[in-house]
């Protein structure tokens, strides 16, 4: 098949891309290097659970049309998760009131920066924060945003979701975030698209109009290309272009690759209460929730930012200790019950993983308009498209698919 357009990536940006692309008449072909589509989104269906366990991407952040446009027209199921923070501290949890508004005000301290600072210098120049928010606020940020406080742009997340009405709200696909990938992948016209799975392209010979992507042995021709790779690979150099791409090499300069240690913990029965998501000063694993608001005996830990660094660095088994010996703090939970109710454990190494290389981006300082610089077409050839090239939803599905529809939108201009 002669093709009008190649796409590196089946991910949620490149299927969404070639979906748009193949309905309108294009001949495409997808390469991916994974042996499944998917990309971030990882899902486990156990024939013995109700509900699936997400290895990766597992919430919708806000009442985002592009995604409940998906929800809807699959006929998927999306509850919406109860808004209910706690914090936890020597065994002793409390409510945490208005968390958002507590976040929020600390971001709308940032102000209108003369010089972009980070998040951590933020926090050590303002005096009026007390330990507790101040704490609060760094680990949602290293936690929800899966940054580095001392490299994550201050200037960018007192700006972000700042006008997006309904941004707090979350929602768990009850069906699994998968559903929304094959919903996607059912939409190519296979009479126009061409799949290659375990397919690892790693370079492309470019000129305007013309471009050859190389798998190995194997070359790809088309008159255009869009990209979808994790930044965390392109800043591995796993993809190289010929010629370079010099602007989008000082984009990526100012983005970071998000780490990120997420564990399912499998139980026998549920020990915890209705508490959902639980805060804790632990420097390993700081952040838990449930499977609220269904009631499934699974509960997973979350480590972001320099909390999974130091747990990556303790090796896997160990990693599962250390999470086990967080929970039971946490929890308030004897070490010897939760060792009796564990079934198993379920996890990813993003960071690892050849084809990731980390979790989602987030905006270095200084990098304010990095996500736009790396999403810009070159010479009406090279398309770009991924969470990391979008700017109001980055770090999210919905920003990969509407940036994946985006760059077919370029396209085919």
């Amino acid at each position: 098949m002669k093709y009008d357009v190649v796409i590196i990536g089946a991910g949620a940006a490149g299927l969404a891309a070639a979906r748009s692309l193949t309905g309108a008449g294009q001949r495409v072909c997808l390469i991916e290097a994974r042996p499944r589509v998917g990309g971030r989104i990882h899902t486990l269906h156990l024939a013995d659970l109700p509900l699936p366990i997400e290895l990766g991407a597992e919430f919708i952040h806000g009442e985002v049309d592009t995604t409940f446009d998906i929800v809807d027209a699959a006929s998927l199921v999306a509850a919406q998760l109860p808004d209910d923070h706690w914090w936890s501290q020597n065994g002793r949890r409390e409510r945490i009131r208005d968390f958002w508004g507590q976040i929020d005000s600390v971001r709308a301290k940032i102000g209108n920066l003369t010089h972009d600072i980070s998040f951590a210098e933020f926090l050590r120049r303002r005096r009026d924060l007390s330990p507790r928010l101040r704490q609060l606020a760094c680990r949602f940020v290293e936690g929800y945003h899966a940054s580095h406080a001392d490299r994550i742009s201050a200037s960018v997340l007192r700006t972000s979701d700042e006008e997006q009405e309904g941004t707090n709200k979350q929602f768990r696909i009850a069906n699994g975030q998968d559903a929304l990938i094959e919903w996607l992948r059912a939409g190519l016209d296979p009479r126009r698209t061409d799949l290659l799975l375990g397919t690892v392209a790693n370079r492309v010979q470019w000129s305007e109009g013309a471009v050859v992507v190389h798998c190995g042995e194997r070359r790809v021709r088309a008159p255009k290309l869009i990209v979808t790779i994790p930044i965390g690979v392109w800043k591995a150099g796993a993809l190289a272009f010929d010629p370079p791409l010099p602007g989008k090499e000082r984009a990526l300069e100012k983005l970071e690759t998000g780490h990120v240690v997420k564990i399912a913990f499998r139980f026998r029965e549920s020990f915890w209460d209705d508490v959902n998501f639980l805060q804790t000063n632990d420097r390993f694993m700081p952040t838990w929730w449930t499977m609220a608001p269904f009631h499934t005996p699974i509960l997973t830990g979350w480590a972001g930012g320099h909390s999974a660094d130091a747990l990556l660095a303790e090796g896997p088994d160990a990693m599962i200790e250390r999470a086990l010996a967080a929970m039971a703090s946490a929890w308030d939970v004897p070490r010897r019950r939760l060792d009796a109710l564990l079934v198993g454990t379920f996890t990813h190494d993003w960071q690892s993983d050849p084809y990731s290389r980390g979790a989602y981006s987030y905006a270095a300082v200084g990098g304010a308009n990095a996500h736009a610089a790396l999403a810009k077409p070159v010479k009406k050839t090279l398309f770009f498209a991924g969470e990391a090239t979008s700017s109001d939803q980055t770090g999210t599905v919905a920003g990969a698919i509407d940036s994946g529809q985006r760059a077919a939108r370029e396209v085919l201009r």
